[in-house]
């Protein structure tokens, strides 16, 4: 199935989120207010999730839930995952497959992992990269003989896949590690294949002057997944605190979805020193990114599967996951099929 609808498919919702949306409010007894922590797993910027969180603090959505919301960026490492566990973080984000690779190294370990994934932003990974227009390199069929760089100590399993599609391995290819930030190796010609985030990389890297190609695995079917939201089981089990920090959750990423410009100015109060056109740009593919026939933050355990699958395919786990043990979709998906966004 082709996850990926045109953005119109999601912004259409809006006007009738906004119009009907006191249909849907949680009435409050009194003043009482439940208090909840949500750190977006990196510093402020314009992923989809973390202005989806910005947007239903700044237009009210979460006070209309009876929550006040304190948003709290990650201190820059895994330590968002750490202090969710910790009981101090009640939602938090991450990518799907650094989940997984977490969950399994716990359990290789010997530990469990008290924590799912209960909304899935991404419908496509974040990771991909980039050639130069004019090198003759269009998609993989055109890397046999190049210079791929890569952050991981290993080649990434979705790189080793989309590879596959057209009959090339690791041998086929020569892989130079390189460190985040290392962009001149490819400027220069030392790096034919440059891996970079494709939600703002790209955008950085054309604003130097450089007229590059994106390569995303997900075009050559590979399945890949983006940033989800996450909460400990205990969390999730609270049904009604959850439900209501996901509605408005999803109303801030509806409202954003048709005012990109409005979503960016609430992003630059959490930084000011962000360019405003940059996020723009972020925003603007993630919401690409997002995009699902169904509802916008939906998943199924499905595509955690054959994610899963994929990374134990290339050797990527420790041990083996359960796909259902990952991620919970029933909160969102009630919200939807009850219409309490539209």
């Amino acid at each position: 199935m082709n996850w990926l609808t045109p953005r119109w498919r999601l912004g259409s919702l809006v006007v009738a989120a906004v119009a009907g949306a006191a249909l849907f409010l949680v009435a409050c007894d009194g003043d009482e207010t439940d208090t909840i922590v949500f750190m977006p797993g990196f510093r402020p910027q314009a992923n989809l999730p973390f202005v989806a969180a910005y947007v239903a603090d700044a237009r009210g959505f979460y006070e209309e839930e009876g929550l006040e919301v304190e948003i709290r960026h990650s201190p820059g490492g895994a330590e968002h995952f750490d202090l969710l566990e910790a009981g101090d973080v009640d939602f938090t984000t991450g990518t799907a497959s650094g989940f997984i690779g977490r969950r399994s190294a716990r359990l290789g370990n010997g530990g469990e992992l008290d924590v799912k994934a209960v909304s899935l932003f991404g419908q496509r990974g974040d990771r991909g990269y980039v050639v130069s227009r004019g090198s003759q390199i269009e998609g993989p069929a055109d890397f046999a003989g190049m210079t791929i760089g890569r952050t991981s100590p290993a080649p990434p399993p979705e790189l080793l896949a989309m590879l596959a599609t057209v009959g090339l391995s690791e041998d086929d290819v020569t892989f130079e590690r390189v460190r985040f930030g290392e962009i001149d190796r490819f400027l220069v010609g030392e790096i034919d294949v440059y891996p970079v985030f494709v939600n703002n990389e790209p955008d950085t890297l054309r604003r130097d002057g450089q007229d590059v190609i994106v390569i995303d695995p997900a075009d050559f079917g590979i399945p890949t997944l983006g940033l989800a939201i996450f909460a400990t089981n205990e969390t999730i089990a609270d049904t009604d605190l959850t439900t209501r920090f996901l509605r408005a959750t999803l109303r801030g990423a509806i409202f954003a979805s048709e005012n990109v410009d409005e979503a960016v100015e609430i992003t630059l109060t959490f930084d000011e020193s962000l360019d405003a056109d940059h996020q723009s740009f972020l925003l603007e593919t993630e919401l690409v990114n997002a995009a699902r026939p169904d509802g916008i933050g939906r998943g199924t355990v499905e595509q955690w599967q054959a994610l899963v699958d994929l990374l134990d395919q290339y050797e990527s786990l420790e041990v083996p996951v359960a796909a259902e043990d990952l991620f919970d979709g029933a909160i969102v998906d009630g919200i939807y099929e009850r219409g309490e966004l539209f």
